[in-house]
């Protein structure tokens, strides 16, 4: 339809369409119906649809939300691979911070209508400006923490009576933010933050558990899922040397 609505002629709108289902990997699927195709091969159509046109930009509006999450996966690395291919402009729009991350050179982070931050998906992830970013790109722990002293760059914080050294990002002696993802979380180490193991999870191919302290909870992932830590397990827990990021304190 959007071939013929352009202008194009019979013949030249059905070699468009060919050209694009080739694109798509859908080569011979011409004859089918929407009822003979699943749900990733339409929504592959769907973005053949729109290709076939050359557009400059390329808008896709939560173009996965309906599919399982097997083939968004797959789904997603196909327009990933087409966009470079093609050398495209794409916006994509998506609640799903993991897609996000996967398709995107640069992320845009929208918060009420305006912009909390913006850069490449390890940017945002690494460093997050605020609370908000931090936990809206993946998953963060937000710990309240005491910068206790200041050398240069490079802060030194305290939780618990656990101090820990990271950059200081311009914050100043006092209260502030640690961020933490899940799996820079180091578990039954030497020396930390003491905390219980209050829920134990096996997903397969990681260990989830939540842990309990004076900090309150977080949330942690661990690769080892040969020796999981039992509920009621005791544990010093602290960071990965790259792991957390300080950001203001709560206001």
């Amino acid at each position: 339809y959007g071939l013929t609505f352009s202008g194009f002629g019979k013949a030249e709108a059905r070699s468009r369409a060919l050209q694009g289902l080739e694109l798509v990997g859908l080569k011979g699927f011409d004859g089918r119906l929407p009822s003979e195709l699943s749900g990733g091969q339409q929504q592959r159509v769907a973005v053949a649809r729109a290709l076939v046109l050359e557009p400059q930009v390329l808008l896709f509006d939560e173009p996965l939300s309906n599919l399982d999450a097997k083939l968004r996966r797959q789904v997603r690395e196909d327009i990933r691979a087409i966009q470079q291919e093609l050398g495209l402009t794409v916006v994509y729009v998506t609640h799903d911070q993991e897609e996000a991350l996967a398709v995107s050179d640069e992320i845009v982070v929208m918060r009420n209508a305006a912009i909390a931050q913006t850069g490449t998906p390890r940017e945002l992830y690494d460093a997050p400006n605020d609370r908000f970013v931090a936990d809206f790109i993946g998953e963060a722990n937000l710990i309240e923490c005491q910068i206790v002293e200041l050398d240069g760059g490079t802060a030194m914080i305290e939780i618990e009576g656990y101090r820990h050294q990271l950059p200081a990002r311009g914050l100043s002696p006092g209260p502030a933010t640690l961020a933490v993802r899940p799996s820079r979380i180091v578990l039954d180490s030497d020396a930390g933050v003491h905390a219980t193991v209050a829920k134990a999870t096996y997903v397969g191919v990681r260990m989830e558990y939540t842990l309990e302290g004076g900090f309150g909870q977080v949330f942690a992932v661990q690769d080892d899922v040969d020796k999981p830590l039992e509920v009621g397990t005791e544990l010093h827990m602290s960071f990965a040397e790259k792991g957390p990021v300080l950001l203001p304190g709560e206001a």
